[in-house]
């Protein structure tokens, strides 16, 4: 007895899809073999009109106009590529089997033209990206172990069957795209319709094994996720699509691929044709009976491109390097999570965001290049010297000293320290703020992008636009403070006493980059707890990050012994202009999460939302009179505000399949506006300075550097607008100035001190100047070691120094300049006229009894042979003049020593059973 199914009742056509590089020869021959005789035959496109006539079958321009002009007793069309030749039943089983099951798409099995018995293809699963996944191996024999009839993503393209009246209400297949992109779309569309889509095995078709061309594919892809998801999927998907070519674009070479001008070329053909894409969307989900849920069904989880490209990556090193494979299968698995590729995007990001830093710290706003050396940073941290200015005894700002600490660690290399601080900088902060939103089950790819946001936000932007490089970096601390804090409580007192040395030492480290931020992660914890939520955080968790400031603030001597907590929080100006574009969007955001995220994801963005907001007030305290240490732990509030924002919403998205279509709108609208805050990071990119402005101020004195001797010391006078010069400064009758180093100023040279002697008697040749009581202002700044003027904008003094007769206007440079015409404008020299240069913050020379040293008297330096001047004339026989640390120093060895044996107590701890 036959198992045939009973013979179908149908009536169908063949449209034979033409392709000018295949023959049409003898697929026309394979189907006039059918047991199953189509009514008619048709060539279907290319100007194959005469061919067709020739041949004794009808030509249409189109699918569509071809479907269009049926009779209506036809119910199936039956598309077949040029060049195949499907077997004599194929068509016979293909509409049986459909009609059986009551699908409205169903595909052949295809099989290698040239080998009959080799697999090409048995139906199509895609990812969630419309990337397809065959599951069978490479030059795999059909031995029958596909053969089930199934539900598949995609019918694949070469021989699939559709019913006239779902083909004409889809309107064909998308002339535009690849042929394998053309069958994912129509099948995605036919789904989306209501309509099920199967693979027959029973009907066998041979076909060419030659591809399309790889970016009409990728293209295709794209074009088609825009037609058929929801806008709410397409918040995520389309970013991450981006981010997953990109990464697969710099990683490819590695496997001896180039696909970066491929998605180039891809993702730019889909903007140029954006227009006609939105209308076929319109078209689509116009008449959608089922959602996104009903394609996710039937695709894998995870990305095929990343996992190609970690399977392409795998042959290539095991080629170059054979070697045990131990390990592979477990890493393979976690590459093909699609935080993987997130996570690679975000590593590609930082890289980019921070490659100019490499050459080292930009002299401009708050920012300078590191100290030569790293010992000598550190000296002049603890108890050692303050070079700005004229010097002074007051105390060097914390980052000064760790930075210095790293340096020593990276062979005293400045420019690698600098790279060094600001790639870990936003790799920590970025990881810092996934780990931490793990806490509340944020998932890994919606925590990178609110890392991103966080890093590189608007916020973050404008601590960095500013210079403030102590500030950029304390910013990858703040979460990982927070993160011990609200990691579950060990049980046994030895794993709890690791985990109160961890949030001491991780808040010390928080501190001695930035004392600004020391109580961010123990306010916010404390907001979150006022707020009441009981989401993997309690009080516990508020008293262990009260412990770790506890035990931080000892371990930040000598700053915190020696400083003016009163001039320090007055110290600059604090004003927030946020734009008015990105503040809608993090509103949006925010109100969108509240609104509608399930889960309790609300009660996480609200908190969220009140840390921003209480940032963004304490970021305008300039009325209030405070300065920008304020202003900068109210922006980094906001920072850690917005990305947990950000992230909510993301999450939100994430888990919006089981809410109502009104709040999955109000989710989708949260999300663009999240996407905009994080698409905003991107414009840290093309500068590559991590958001710190430009090197104004070295280019500004390159003119120095040759015209001074490397054994001469001496300083510049820059005059302008407050704004325009670095650091802060001083002012006289309304213009502001401040003297620096030169050829280059150090980054201790950014906060000038209190104002001395030096300072009182500079003021008064500058007012003389001004009332043009003096016509020799070069003899007179000459005994101040300036031996340049340098006008950064116009101000009353810029114009005063143009009638001087011993100032020598510098022609050819972008800013006014002088020089002063004195052989006698330097820092320091002996009293017989032989210069000195600059060694760290001391001085050295040719050995000479007395040596003058133009810095504020102090007596550190040793016995002064002249104690009624500001200047000072000391013993210089020894052919370097240092000055003497006090107990500070000491003080900063052990808060060294101590953090370290936190960081060692923890870890050892930590691993204890």
């Amino acid at each position: 007895m036959s198992s045939r199914p009973p013979r179908p009742s149908s009536l169908a056509v063949v449209a034979i899809l033409a392709d000018r590089d295949a023959s049409l020869d003898h697929t026309l021959e394979a189907v006039a073999l059918q047991s199953y005789a189509p009514v008619e035959t048709f060539v279907v496109g290319g100007d194959y009109e005469s061919v067709a006539a020739a041949l004794g079958v009808g030509w249409e321009e189109s699918l569509q106009s071809l479907v269009g002009r049926l009779e209506p007793t036809i119910t199936h069309v039956w598309l077949l590529a040029a060049g195949t030749a499907p077997h004599p039943d194929a068509l016979y089983t293909l509409i049986s089997e459909s009609e059986r099951v009551g699908a409205g798409l169903a595909g052949s099995k295809l099989l290698d033209l040239e080998h009959p018995d080799r697999l090409i293809s048995v139906g199509l699963t895609t990812d969630v990206f419309g990337v397809p996944y065959l599951g069978i191996e490479e030059d795999e024999l059909d031995a029958g172990q596909y053969d089930v009839l199934r539900d598949v993503a995609a019918a694949a393209p070469g021989s699939l069957v559709a019913r006239r009246d779902l083909l004409k209400g889809l309107g064909g297949l998308d002339r535009l795209l690849a042929p394998q992109a053309a069958a994912i779309d129509l099948s995605q569309r036919a789904r989306v319709l209501g309509a099920r889509v199967v693979v027959v095995p029973s009907s066998k078709v041979a076909a060419p094994s030659g591809t399309e061309s790889a970016w009409r594919e990728e293209a295709g892809r794209i074009r088609a996720m825009l037609k058929v998801y929801s806008w709410l999927t397409l918040a995520w998907a389309l970013p991450t699509r981006f981010l997953i070519g990109l990464v697969e674009a710099v990683l490819a070479p590695l496997a001896g691929r180039w696909t970066l001008f491929r998605w180039l070329r891809a993702w730019l053909w889909n903007l140029a044709r954006l227009p006609s894409t939105l209308r076929a969307r319109r078209a689509v989900r116009a008449n959608a009976a089922a959602g996104d849920a009903e394609l996710f069904r039937y695709q894998m989880r995870g990305s095929v491109t990343l996992r190609s490209l970690w399977a392409d990556l795998v042959e290539t090193a095991r080629a170059r390097f054979p070697s045990d494979d131990r390990g592979i299968g477990a890493l393979a698995q976690e590459m093909r999570r699609p935080a993987f590729g997130v996570a690679l995007a975000a590593l590609v990001f930082s890289f980019v965001a921070t490659r100019e830093l490499w050459q080292g710290f930009p002299g401009g706003g708050l920012s300078m290049p590191l100290p030569d050396s790293g010992a000598d940073a550190v000296a002049a941290y603890a108890g050692g010297w303050n070079p700005a200015g004229f010097g002074s005894t007051e105390q060097l700002p914390p980052f000064l000293g760790l930075a210095g600490v790293w340096q020593q660690v990276l062979f005293d290399r400045a420019d690698l320290a600098s790279g060094s601080l600001a790639l870990l900088a936003f790799l920590g902060g970025i990881w810092g703020i996934t780990r931490l939103l793990r806490t509340w089950s944020v998932d890994s790819v919606p925590g990178i992008l609110a890392g991103v946001a966080y890093m590189a936000g608007p916020a973050a932007r404008t601590i960095a636009g500013s210079g403030d490089v102590a500030n950029v970096v304390a910013l990858a601390a703040v979460p990982w403070a927070m993160r011990v804090a609200v990691a579950p409580w060990p049980a046994g007192w030895i794993r709890r006493i690791g985990r109160i040395a961890a949030a001491g030492w991780l808040s010390a480290l928080l501190a001695n980059l930035s004392p600004d931020l020391l109580l961010l992660p123990l306010a916010a914890l404390l907001a979150k707890a006022l707020l009441a939520v009981r989401e993997g955080i309690n009080w516990l968790s508020v008293l262990v990050a009260a412990s770790g400031v506890a035990i931080a603030v000892p371990l930040l001597r000598p700053w915190v012994t020696s400083v003016d907590f009163t001039g320090y929080f007055r110290a600059g100006v604090a004003y927030w202009e946020p734009g008015t574009v990105l503040l809608t969007a993090g509103l949006l955001a925010t109100a969108a999460a509240i609104i509608a995220a399930p889960d309790g994801l609300w009660r996480l963005a609200a908190w969220g939302g009140i840390v921003a907001a209480i940032g963004g007030v304490l970021a305008r305290t300039a009325g209030e009179g405070g300065g920008r240490h304020l202003l900068a732990l109210g922006l980094a509030a906001v920072a850690l505000g917005t990305s947990v924002v950000v992230g909510s919403a993301f999450e939100a998205v994430r888990r919006a399949a089981g809410v109502d279509s009104l709040r999955r709108l109000v989710l989708g609208i949260g999300a663009v506006g999240a996407a905009a805050v994080v698409v905003s990071a991107l414009a840290v990119l093309a500068p590559g300075r991590g958001g710190m402005p430009a090197d104004e101020l070295g280019a500004a004195l390159r003119f120095t550097g040759a015209s001074i001797d490397d054994n001469s010391a001496a300083r510049v006078l820059l005059v302008g607008p407050p704004e325009s010069l670095p650091g802060n400064a001083r002012r006289v009758r309304g213009a502001a100035y401040r003297v620096i180093s030169v050829p280059s100023p150090r980054m201790w040279e950014v906060e000038l001190p209190s104002p001395g002697p030096a300072d009182a008697a500079l003021e008064q040749v500058l007012e003389a100047v001004i009332e043009g009581e003096s016509f020799r202002a070069g003899e007179q700044l000459a005994e101040f070691g300036i031996r340049w003027i340098l006008a950064m904008g116009e101000t009353p003094l810029s114009a005063a120094f143009v009638g001087q007769l011993d100032l020598i206007p510098l022609d050819g440079l972008r800013r006014p300049a002088f020089l002063v015409d004195s052989e006698e404008a330097l820092r320091a020299m002996t009293v017989n006229g032989d210069p000195w240069r600059v060694d760290g913050t001391g001085f050295a020379g040719p050995a000479a009894p007395a040596v003058l040293i133009r810095e504020q008297a102090d007596a550190g330096w040793g016995l002064d042979a002249d104690p009624g001047d500001w200047s000072m004339t000391l013993d210089g026989s020894s052919g370097s003049i240092e000055y003497q640390a006090g107990p500070e120093r000491r003080q900063g060895q052990l808060a060294l020593w101590l953090g370290a044996g936190l960081a060692l107590l923890s870890a050892i701890l930590r691993r204890r059973r």
